[in-house]
């Protein structure tokens, strides 16, 4: 299992779920496919339309930013915990 934690941007897509778990990924890029398989919608606001992780989202696994690891590629095991936070701007 690797669960999923979400910032409040986020929970709209994931009927207000402060955490999901999936069974297994890979990596970062196949995370988000079935995250989005489940949660229609949730994809396109943490990766762009090439499958690259979006300039204002920042991923973390476990403690990791995954810009410094392997970006989406980043692979992933069972008991991973994966922070997913949009950056919060405004004027």
């Amino acid at each position: 299992m690797i669960r999923i934690r979400l910032t409040a941007q986020l929970r709209d897509y994931a009927r207000g779920a402060k955490e999901v778990d999936i069974e297994s990924a890979a990596d970062l890029r196949t995370m988000v496919s079935k995250l989005d398989q489940s949660y229609p919608g949730i994809g396109g606001r943490i990766v762009d339309d090439q499958g690259k992780i979006r300039a204002h989202v920042n991923v973390f696994v476990n403690s990791e930013n995954s810009r410094e690891l392997k970006k989406e590629k980043t692979p992933l095991r069972d008991g991973d915990v994966v922070h997913i936070l949009p950056s919060v701007s405004g004027g």
